[in-house]
């Protein structure tokens, strides 16, 4: 949706629906295959419980960024705070975040009678009366198109802006922190930035390529990939008719592969990232309604494998149909646990096994916050922008419980080996196993579930032309990279590093670990700490006393605990993966909330 503007090129926007369907299809992650064994190791009602903590954690995240981005739309009395500062508020030509020079003391010469406003609809400072947006004669929203002065004069030059958007190359995350905290640590939140962007895209397409393999697999029988000649094979063409997400592991097939799975899949995603967001919207949505059904049709699938489990359990224990399955359970465990002193694990309703090792996995599905900001800055009003964000987690809490509880029963049995040829907990493994459990044919999964992943591996593309969209931003607006080469080394290069890596061992610990260092941080910690530091540099061009400053201090002490908290979570969720220890963990969670709180207790 555009709009014309009287000067410079005609202004976009991004609706609620649209901004909602990008950022839950950047959601939709890897992470999202592993939910029914991570609700194993966690029991229903803890993985339940950690979703909505997560829904609820990502939300308030997503809030203050958005807050943080939309209050640097501020008006002062003549002019806007550019005329005071070298570091923000310029809209009279691009700078880079590598190069601006930060002035310190600009919030010093400041006068007192510039006036910061954080919220909208702004207000004309000579008549003190609101300035309305332009809407048609319904008032609708949707249909109301909004003239844009590229230039954001002030309205003694007869020019006022009704909802500005915010510069994105001014108030991204690299942005913000060029505000904050100034010109060295843009740069360090710049390399953050292209760091989480390339640890996101990178298990995103390999995501996809496997699913795609595997897909051709069920339903040709095989697929082939372009390699170097291996010890097992002079032959530069290596196939294989293993049909799960690692389809090549143990073929003999060197590390370096170029399979069809690749080839579609980044023909795909390439294609995407040649356009602007709100030019992709159909495709984007039409992969949305693919992740819904194909969620739906896993979840369905999976309870009746789970009812097919649970009659196979009766029958062979010579119990009747009717029976209570918890008695046949207890009864299975009595009489393993007698012969062979290890009975199953059964599935946990409360609390699993391994409740420690699951809060990392379930926050880092909410991992998008990083890519939201070209989204926010292409919303026609900071309410559209925050709510779209917040109801976008809270659809994918619903599949992600959906999903997870649902496939806990089979991945238990999958753990118990009660599954003929199941040696995968991985969500689409657990499909195509379908066919084992309720009698297939030859135990192959049906046509249409065959389908539905094949809709499912489509839908995990529509996220990454997003994740190269953040690295190409800040390559181009924040370290200064030319166009063509910023699309080169963001929308192609991670391909290449695909495939030269497609059939390691290491990819996957690599991209768990690196995602598990960064992601964490840069999605969660970051943008609070920018909200926080940023409210305290406003506020100082602000009137002591003033409500504006009071409120900014009221929701600053709220964000500076929530920052406090979930920093302190994800390193005890690092020291958790590390050691193994829970006692390392809780003291690193004590020390950090500790750490973190003591500026805000000085300040």
């Amino acid at each position: 949706m555009t709009s014309p503007t009287s000067a410079g090129p005609p202004q976009k926007f991004l609706p609620y629906a649209a901004i909602l369907t990008l950022a839950a299809n950047t959601m939709n992650g890897p992470g999202i295959t592993t939910l029914p064994d991570v609700s194993v190791d966690a029991g229903l009602f803890l993985y339940v419980v950690l979703i909505t903590g997560s829904v609820i954690m990502a939300s308030f995240v997503c809030r203050r960024m958005v807050f943080a981005m939309w209050s640097s739309l501020s008006f002062y009395n003549g002019g806007t705070a550019a005329a005071t500062t070298s570091t923000s508020y310029q809209d009279d030509g691009k700078s880079s975040a590598l190069s601006i020079t930060n002035n310190e003391d600009y919030t010093e010469a400041a006068s007192a009678d510039e006036l910061l406003i954080h919220r909208h609809p702004q207000t004309n400072a000579t008549t003190n009366t609101h300035l309305e947006p332009n809407l048609t004669n319904s008032g609708s929203e949707e249909e109301s198109l909004l003239l844009h002065d590229g230039n954001n004069k002030s309205s003694n030059n007869n020019s006022i802006v009704a909802y500005p958007q915010p510069t994105l190359e001014k108030t991204s995350i690299v942005g913000q922190s060029l505000e904050a905290y100034g010109k060295q640590a843009s740069v360090y939140a710049a390399l953050t930035m292209v760091a989480s962007a390339l640890c996101l895209a990178l298990a995103q397409m390999m995501l996809c390529a496997a699913i795609l393999d595997g897909m051709l697999v069920s339903t040709t029988g095989q697929t082939c990939a372009l390699g170097l000649p291996s010890n097992s094979s002079s032959s530069w063409i290596h196939c294989t008719s293993h049909s799960s997400m690692k389809p090549y592991a143990g073929s003999g097939a060197p590390t370096s592969l170029i399979s069809v799975g690749t080839v579609i899949a980044a023909v795909f995603s390439v294609g995407m990232g040649t356009v602007d967001l709100d030019e992709m919207m159909g495709v984007q949505y039409s992969l949305f309604a693919c992740l819904i059904v194909s969620c739906v049709r896993f979840a369905y699938v999976l309870r009746k494998m789970s009812v097919g489990l649970n009659g196979m359990d009766m029958d062979d224990m010579g119990m009747d149909m009717g029976m209570d399955m918890t008695a046949a359970v207890n009864v299975v465990e009595e009489e393993v646990g007698s012969d062979n002193d290890q009975a199953e694990e059964a599935l946990s309703w409360f609390v699993g096994p391994n409740p420690f090792s699951t809060v990392g996995p379930i926050m880092f599905n909410f991992a998008f916050v990083v890519t939201a900001p070209p989204l926010v800055a292409m919303a026609k009003k900071e309410t559209i922008a925050y709510k779209a964000l917040g109801m976008a987690c809270v659809v994918m809490g619903i599949l992600y419980t959906m999903v997870g509880c649902v496939g806990a029963p089979v991945a238990n049995a999958v753990r118990n080996g009660l599954i003929e040829g199941g040696d995968d907990t991985n969500l689409l493994s657990l499909i195509l196993l379908s066919g084992n459990v309720e009698g297939g044919a030859s135990g192959r999964p049906s046509m249409i579930d065959l389908f539905c992943i094949g809709t499912f591996g489509l839908s995990t593309v529509a996220s990454v032309p997003v994740y190269c969209l953040l690295a190409k931003d800040t390559l181009v607006n924040d370290a200064g990279v030319a166009p063509m080469p910023a699309f080169l080394l963001s929308n192609v290069l991670p391909w290449i590093l695909v495939a030269l890596t497609y059939n390691a061992a290491f990819f996957e610990a690599f991209v768990n670990w690196s995602g598990l260092l960064i992601l964490g941080y840069s999605n969660f910690s970051l943008p609070l700490l920018l909200d926080v530091k940023l409210k305290k540099v406003r506020s100082l061009l602000m009137p002591k006393g003033s409500l504006i400053t009071s409120l900014s201090e009221e929701e600053g002490n709220i964000t500076s605990a929530v920052f406090s908290f979930l920093t302190a979570s994800i390193s005890a969720v690092i020291a958790m993966s590390i050691t193994n220890s829970l006692a390392i963990a809780g003291l690193l969670f004590g020390i950090v909330m500790m750490a973190s709180m003591w500026p805000g207790q000085k300040s």
